[in-house]
């Protein structure tokens, strides 16, 4: 059994590499976010040309469409893609406001994280929602060429010069949070590596902390590769490995290391125990909800 103070100075460890993890969650959303934006900006530049001139990775985009929808006549699917350009068009101004923010700014992350813009819908779910409606809209589009009904350029309440540029200012800001993403991840590497080094922990924890660090080493590696940061390992369910698909990227080099540890039931469970359940949940779980689990 640890000491109670040795418990305390490996409580105050794992509260300092929640917090870190914390900030990694937060940067890996505005990243998700960011790139929703240029995927939903990208489509509505898309829409703005004639269905002749669709480019090459747009009409990719036909894949993703139901059977259902690709049987439909061409007078129900040209009714389906009227309703989402009205949608799109609807919310376009919406969405450049928040592509417009400055995400290394904290008035910008609050903004786009609580903002609801007197709707209930969550900022970041609006940009999820609007990025599968424009793309839906380019598939209808790209459906409707291979029917033989050609569509011309629908013309957008904002000027393709501005949506370009709003595009180039979503790339800088995508590459400034992946190179914060990578020093957090470094930060939290090196305080593991300190952990790994304290006498105090048992075995069967620095068997854990090592499987920590093994995996945080990927997540560099994921990043340096430009891989979405969906993919880090304390984003990832160790389940949902087998399910990653990036291009160029051999499964061997994306597997999250499973780090194990004891099972035990919440009310009698060690500290090595919880914090082995804590390592392996998902990241928004958090210390106080395993521990307060385990007083329950």
């Amino acid at each position: 059994m640890i000491p109670d103070h040795d418990t305390d100075a490996l409580q105050a460890d794992i509260s300092s590499l929640e917090s870190k993890r914390q900030i990694l969650k937060q940067i890996v959303d505005i990243t998700k976010a960011i790139e929703n934006m240029q995927d939903s900006l990208n489509a509505v530049l898309v829409l703005g040309v004639d269905s002749k001139d669709i480019p090459e990775d747009a009409l990719n985009l036909y894949s993703s469409l139901s059977d259902n929808l690709r049987n439909l006549p061409v007078s129900r699917i040209k009714e389906y893609f009227n309703n989402l350009e009205l949608i799109v068009k609807g919310q376009l101004d919406k969405i450049l406001r928040y592509s417009g923010l400055d995400f290394s700014d904290n008035e910008g992350i609050e903004f786009i994280s609580l903002s609801s813009d007197e709707s209930e819908i969550n900022p970041f779910d609006l940009l999820d929602e609007f990025k599968r409606t424009a793309q839906t809209a380019v598939s209808l589009r790209v459906l409707l060429r291979k029917r033989g009904a050609a569509t011309p350029g629908s013309p957008v309440p904002v000027s393709p010069a501005t949506i370009k540029s709003q595009l180039r200012q979503l790339e800088n800001q995508e590459n400034r949070q992946r190179s914060k993403a990578k020093e957090k991840i470094l930060e939290m590497q090196e305080d593991v590596k300190g952990m790994l080094e304290n006498p105090n922990y048992p075995d069967g924890m620095k068997q854990m902390l090592r499987g920590v660090v093994a995996n945080l080493d990927r997540d560099v590696k994921l990043l340096e590769k430009g891989v979405s940061l969906n993919k880090l390992s304390f984003v990832l369910k160790s389940e949902d490995v087998v399910s990653v698909e990036e291009p160029n990227i051999e499964l061997e080099e994306i597997e999250v290391i499973e780090i194990g540890g004891v099972e035990e039931d919440a009310a009698d469970m060690s500290f090595s125990a919880a914090a082995s359940r804590w390592l392996n949940s998902p990241w928004d779980v958090t210390w106080g909800d395993v521990t307060n689990d385990k007083k329950s």
